[in-house]
């Protein structure tokens, strides 16, 4: 599946990883999982991510995950598969394997060192198997942390998106840097905001579309709020933004934790995260609950 085969505003999110009892990646979940999301207006699924626990996976679960999502999904919703590798060479491996496992999409995060930057994309870019998208996410869940919030320049930013092997961006959080790399990357390209609480702040700065994990829990809601900012209706993409504001807020500070216990709630299977990252404790499960009550939010739709 191509992007331009599906409708805008294209919505994808970073899918959990559900694990069973003895904290092996249970794949008839995955599959499960993935079998109600084509049922709702979710775009896509983005595999391998943090909210997916991706740096607590090996590379073999992590394929074994793309092919389970593909067994079900593919040709029906986009598969994005993520790679986080400073490797010139390990990129250009792992990227293959993903696609010769079922991804659509390669989702390249920048390399964390600065100096390595040019000489990555420029040889990567020209070499890997299918095509990509660039995220701006520079320490993923503080595992593995940068020395910087900001990875390349917003000019080197609209260089590797201007490759004809770049679909393009993921924006980070950090608004006013994505204001400036907005105007570098070409206007054909996609330009996705990172987050719900974002949506119409970033719309109205020039993003098209989505990558975030509430896209899990309310892709219709979600794709309404982008379409009505992108069809300029401010107000009333932003009165139903602010809905779900507290629960957006909620459930992403518990990370993947949180993440899966809103699944749960909501139907899917989410479960435990995986050792060492702990469980929610009672108060933060009935503030999840509490804020998905206020948000309206009682399945996935």
């Amino acid at each position: 599946m191509h992007l331009n085969d599906l409708e805008g505003p294209i919505l994808v999110a970073p899918s959990p990883t559900p694990f069973n009892g003895n904290q092996q990646v249970n794949l008839d979940a995955i599959k499960s999982n993935a079998s109600k999301w084509l049922e709702t207006e979710l775009s896509g699924f983005v595999l391998g991510t943090e909210n997916g626990e991706e740096q607590l996976l090996s590379i073999e679960e992590r394929l074994s995950i793309v092919e389970s999502v593909s067994e079900v999904a593919k040709n029906k919703k986009l598969i994005i598969g993520g790679v986080d590798n400073p490797s010139i060479k390990n990129t250009l491996l792992e990227s293959e394997a993903l696609v010769s496992a079922g991804v659509d999409i390669l989702r390249i995060r920048i390399p964390r060192r600065r100096d390595t930057i040019d000489k990555y994309f420029d040889e990567i870019l020209p070499k890997i198997p299918a095509p990509a998208l660039i995220i701006h996410q520079m320490a993923p869940g503080g595992f593995a942390n940068s020395m910087t919030l900001e990875g390349a320049s917003p000019e080197q930013i609209g260089r590797f998106c201007s490759h004809d092997n770049v679909e393009g961006y993921i924006s980070s959080h950090l608004v006013r840097f994505e204001m400036m790399a907005r105007k570098f990357v070409p206007q054909q390209k996609h330009f996705w905001l990172p987050n719900a609480m974002l949506m119409v702040a970033q719309i109205v700065e020039g993003a098209n579309g989505g990558c975030f994990m509430f896209g899990n829990i309310a892709p219709q809601v979600c794709r309404k709020i982008m379409s009505l900012a992108l069809e300029n209706k401010i107000d009333e993409a932003k009165k139903l933004n602010d809905q779900i504001v507290q629960a957006d807020w909620d459930i992403l500070g518990q990370g993947a934790a949180g993440l899966k216990y809103a699944m749960d709630i909501l139907g899917f299977s989410g479960g435990s995260p995986r050792s060492p990252l702990r469980e929610l404790n009672e108060d933060e499960k009935n503030k999840i609950k509490k804020s998905l009550t206020n948000a309206n939010i009682f399945k996935v739709n």
